[in-house]
This record gives C-alpha cells, sequence and structure tokens, in this order.
C-alpha cells in the first residue's frame, strides 16, 4: 500500500509536534488545536488521521513499535530465531528508551487502555509471526497448532507489554539489560534463553 506524501508529511508534523508538546505538560493538557498550531496543519487535516489527541498518540506509538519490532530475515535455524529476536527485542528498548517521555505520557493519560489493548494486538501479531517461523525452523517444543501458536502469542505479547510498563516507568535505559531479563523470562523453548 502506497502512502500519500502529503499524508505522510503531515503525520510526520504532528508526530514531531506531539513529542515536542509532551516534553512539558501531560498529554491530557494537549488539545487538538494546540496540536495543529504546533504542527502547523489544519484540525479538518488532523481528523483524517485521528479522532482526537489521544487517539493519534496511541496510534503514533504502536505504528512505531510495529515497525520496529518487524522481522525481515529469514530464519533456517534456531540459532538465525535467537539472533533475530534478541536484536529486534533490543532496537525496541532502544527505541523505547528514546520515547520514554511520550509512552510515560501515555500510561499517564486516559489513553492506558487503548494502548495497552493497541500494543498488545501489534505484539501478538508479531509473536505469531514468531511462532511460525521458529516452528518452521524447526525449534523443538515450539507451539504447532494454530490454538497453541494463539494462546503463546497472546501470553508473550501480554508479558512483553507488562515489562515494558514496568521498565519505562523506571530511569534504567539499559536496552542489553532489559533485553536479558526478558529472555530469561520467555518460554523454555523459545530460542537462545537457556
Amino acid at each position: 500500500m502506497t502512502i500519500d506524501p502529503r499524508q505522510a508529511r503531515t503525520s510526520a508534523a504532528l508526530r514531531a509536534a506531539l513529542v515536542r508538546l509532551l516534553a512539558d505538560r501531560p498529554l491530557a493538557a494537549v488539545s487538538v488545536a494546540e496540536l495543529c498550531r504546533e504542527a502547523g496543519v489544519h484540525r479538518t487535516t488532523f481528523y483524517k488521521h485521528a479522532l482526537g489527541v489521544d487517539e493519534f498518540a496511541v496510534t503514533m506509538l504502536t505504528d512505531e513499535i510495529d515497525a520496529i519490532a518487524a522481522i525481515g530475515a529469514d530464519i533456517a535455524t534456531e540459532a538465525d530465531a535467537a539472533r533475530v529476536y534478541h536484536a529486534s527485542t533490543r532496537r525496541l528498548l532502544e527505541w523505547l528508551a528514546g520515547r520514554r517521555d511520550l509512552y510515560r505520557a501515555l500510561l499517564e493519560s486516559s489513553a492506558r487502555g487503548a494502548l495497552h489493548a493497541a500494543l498488545s494486538d501489534s505484539l501478538r501479531r508479531r509473536a505469531h509471526i514468531a511462532l511460525e517461523k521458529l516452528a518452521e525452523a524447526g525449534v523443538r517444543d515450539a507451539p504447532r497448532s494454530p490454538r497453541d501458536r494463539d494462546e503463546a502469542a497472546a501470553f508473550i505479547a501480554g508479558g512483553l507489554v507488562g515489562v515494558m510498563d514496568v521498565w519505562i516507568r523506571e530511569d534504567d535505559t539499559d536496552a542489553a539489560a532489559a533485553e536479558a531479563r526478558i529472555f530469561r523470562l520467555m518460554p523454555e523453548w523459545w530460542p537462545g534463553v537457556h
């Protein structure tokens, strides 16, 4: 799907404006009018992107996380899987450390529930893809049936969202240490955990 260049520029301007505004105020204090002024876009244009600031912020964060969590590499072996998923998790944590203010602002707003639901959905889709790749790579004990994969993906995504919440509320920015802790919590059959 091709994105209209004007829409992409508008979205980028709104995203940058929101990050600037959240540097000194809570999300609840940012109005659509203020966000549009800061971004240099009309309110009618904003409403083509979202119904409100909370929705825009949640979509912004989850879109970015979804892009960062994407796995493009072929995974042929268990060693490939361990390398690829550790690197993806580290990238996600490093990115979160840089977006800590935005994530915290959303956690402390009325958008918290929507954020959790959107992140869980995004990370569950990514976990499901990972589980399929692990099964294809012959990882022993990786879930094989659709139901087992669905349950494992939901479990992994929910756990990751929970760990992200805990980590982001602290001032710890050591993504490598956080990654190691996350993989110690993963199921025993997940590559590279034991």
